[in-house]
């Protein structure tokens, strides 16, 4: 089970993809940001068992308490919990004497990452809890009741509780280290200001480059198709058709203001006659000359760009048709992203987001604890979430 970090439930079953890279644009699930990123989150989590890496601290009435750094998130519920047992800046971390034994185990049951874990009379004690992941807010997947398998296919030792890295930066990767804390991971992230599809392709100096290049080439050939419908064009068209892109797109609005906004290009095309071929053709080429000048080629602006060229040919070849009844008045339109917002790359995204706020947090800790173990090796606290 899929859940929301507000606990709705977003899948039940099937194979459901879920972003890693801390980029995605539809999280919990991946969108393939991760490739437009570059990343590619190579794993380093010890697949050997767990026994081999814990250190185990006898607290007393037959319980251990089972300690695998390696697993350790940071949420720091431990910490703040039993501070006297569970030492940020001390080692050895646990200090087994320091609390009663019953309310020892109940904070190690609470784990989120399943670091910490207990035995009573060498049996292990584990809660049960249904199959579920589940994002927490600004930090990893909690993941309970389901194995963990490696991207090449070796399985990670079954745990009920664990903690899976979905900012793109743990260092003991698939697991997370609490490096979403260093990055500034923000799930959700602050609004970022969208840009408009006008300002993203380079604003009016790239459609009226777009379409000099096109009505150019288009009338020095001259296409079969395409020719008899612009023989005798305004030499000023070009740049009007620059203008009715850039003020759908999102910038000024200046084919309103100064060539007639939306009833003089209903005008334009009445009984044109255009057809189909012509429509088509039309896109195509304008398509080619968008590559030949260099208009952004991600996937989102095409994906937006073919969109509105599909949806304003279809009616200008309708408008242009003897007889029909077109909508006479209307504003020009202002097309959006829709469903392919684009994508902005957030402060986490920074490759080395994650090391450079270790750096800044060690820095901090110099300042203010010149002396201190932590200051001098330069080690996360154990409780920082």
């Amino acid at each position: 089970m899929i859940r929301a970090d507000d606990g709705t439930v977003l899948s039940t079953g099937g194979v459901q993809h879920l972003c890693r890279c801390g980029g995605s644009r539809n999280k919990p699930f991946c969108d393939a940001t991760h490739g437009l990123k570059g990343w590619s989150g190579p794993e380093s989590a010890d697949h050997g068992p767990i026994a081999g890496r814990r250190v185990d601290y006898p607290v007393g009435a037959g319980v251990t308490v089972h300690d695998d750094r390696s697993r350790c998130a940071h949420f720091g519920q431990c910490s703040d919990r039993l501070p006297r047992v569970f030492r940020a800046e001390d080692e050895p971390f646990v200090d087994p004497a320091a609390g009663p034994t019953a309310e020892v185990a109940a904070v190690v049951a609470d784990c989120p990452s399943g670091a910490l874990a207990y035995s009573q009379d060498g049996e292990l004690v584990e809660r049960s809890d249904p199959a579920s992941i589940t994002p927490v807010p600004d930090g990893p997947y909690r993941v309970r009741g389901v194995d963990v398998v490696g991207a090449d296919g070796r399985p990670y030792e079954p745990r009920e509780r664990q903690t899976l890295c979905r900012c793109g930066h743990s260092r003991n990767r698939p697991f997370c280290d609490g490096s979403h804390f260093y990055a500034g991971f923000r799930d959700p992230a602050e609004p970022a200001p969208v840009p408009s599809l006008y300002e993203w392709c380079g604003g009016i100096t790239a459609l009226e480059t777009l379409t000099e290049r096109f009505y150019t080439d288009l009338l020095g050939e001259p296409d079969p198709i395409l020719e008899p419908v612009f023989r005798g064009m305004d030499p000023a068209h070009p740049k009007h058709v620059a203008a009715w892109l850039g003020e759908t797109f999102g910038g000024p609005a200046t084919f309103t203001a100064e060539h007639g906004g939306y009833e003089h290009m209903v005008a334009a095309h009445r009984r044109l006659g255009l057809t189909e071929p012509q429509r088509r053709r039309w896109i195509t080429r304008l398509q080619a000359t968008a590559d030949a000048v260099g208009l952004p080629t991600d996937p989102d602006f095409r994906s937006t760009f073919l969109a509105y060229l599909e949806w304003g040919t279809r009616i200008a070849v309708f408008n242009s048709q003897p007889g029909v009844s077109v909508i006479e008045h209307a504003p020009v339109p202002r097309w959006g992203w829709g469903q392919t917002p684009p994508y902005v790359p957030q402060p986490w995204d920074e490759p080395t987001a994650a090391e450079q706020g270790r750096h800044r947090l060690a820095q901090q800790r110099r300042s203010r604890h010149p002396m201190s173990s932590v200051a001098r090796q330069g080690l996360p606290v154990h409780g920082a979430s």
